[in-house]
């Protein structure tokens, strides 16, 4: 345990110090060309092997004065060194972005989505935000859609994207940290519950309008099978030729809901808002017209996406 504590510290600290480094380096920026001063190249575990290999076939070779050998050690000292050139041509001219902030609750994976451009070709490819998981692109995609876990609400600007790639032999790694100008927001998780909707002191008498929506009467002739409850009698004793009933339509426009966020703090808050998320994403899904009230700020009533993710979002930052 000491030891785990002391290598994650160090990490820590590393990470800190090549953040501010970076900062400087790429500050943050709706879109990202990776160039010359943004990509890094170091021989990879697999590249020292092969250039230790090299020296030794080398000092083999001189020792014994055996020609092959040398012109071996030297073919491989090229082809280490010309994969440099492959390996910085394989990340050059890629440009990276991301339109759209991602969306997700609390203690479930979220998706962000970055496009890819570039005016050539590009292979084995491995993209990851920091301490996330990485995506593997065996050939250039357009978007990429990256995983991105995060247990607390609230609006974060988007990590830092790793991309690396070991392409075409493994023997040089490449990578870059890019900062893109974005963020992410997550919600509260949503959970069924039952809380108060309405504010004022006359919302019960609200609630009971609510359950009897209005009805609009309307006639209509009489047809085999019809109920003769809604006969109109008095009208049939004028004209016994052509009976009516009356039908009962009720009004399609529903009265709005309210949903309210009671003013309590810790566990009590959060229980609020999941609640209230639940709800939120049951009346959108309805198609009735709702609003919210929450922490002294009232968002009227209106449905849709916009609306959705408008009250959502004042959930997250409550």
């Amino acid at each position: 345990m000491p030891t785990l504590s002391l290598r994650r510290y160090l990490y820590q600290r590393y990470w800190r110090w090549i953040s501010h480094y970076l900062d400087k380096r790429q500050p943050a920026a709706d879109k990202v060309v990776l160039t010359q001063k943004l990509i890094f190249i170091l021989p990879s575990r697999y590249g020292c092997w092969f250039m230790l290999l090299t020296a030794l076939l080398y000092l083999l070779g001189t020792n014994y004065q055996n020609n092959l050998i040398l012109l071996l050690s030297y073919l491989m000292l090229s082809l280490f060194l010309l994969c440099i050139v492959l390996t910085y041509q394989n990340m050059s001219g890629l440009t990276l972005q991301c339109p759209r902030a991602a969306e997700f609750f609390c203690d479930a994976p979220g998706v962000a989505t970055i496009a890819l451009s570039s005016a050539k070709s590009h292979f084995m490819l491995q993209l990851n935000f920091i301490d996330q998981d990485a995506l593997t692109l065996e050939q250039q995609v357009d978007a990429a859609a990256l995983t991105i876990q995060q247990s607390v609400r609230g609006c974060y600007p988007l990590p830092r994207l790793k991309i690396s790639s070991s392409y075409p032999f493994g023997l040089w790694r490449s990578w870059s940290y890019i900062s893109l100008q974005q963020q992410y927001w997550v919600y509260p998780t949503p959970i069924a519950g039952q809380q108060q909707q309405f504010s004022n002191d006359d919302s019960k008498s609200t609630a009971e309008h609510k359950t009897t929506a209005p009805s609009v009467d309307s006639l209509a002739p009489y047809r085999s099978g019809d109920s003769l409850r809604y006969l109109l009698w008095k009208r049939l004793a004028r004209d016994p030729f052509n009976p009516v009933i009356r039908q009962q339509q009720h009004s399609s426009e529903a009265e709005p809901d309210w949903v309210e966020v009671p003013a309590v703090s810790g566990d009590a808050l959060e229980r609020a808002l999941s609640i209230a998320c639940q709800q939120l994403l049951g009346l959108e899904q309805s198609g009735n017209r709702y609003g919210l009230k929450i922490a002294g700020t009232t968002i009227a009533q209106s449905n849709g996406p916009a609306h959705l993710q408008r009250c959502l979002q004042e959930l997250a930052l409550c």
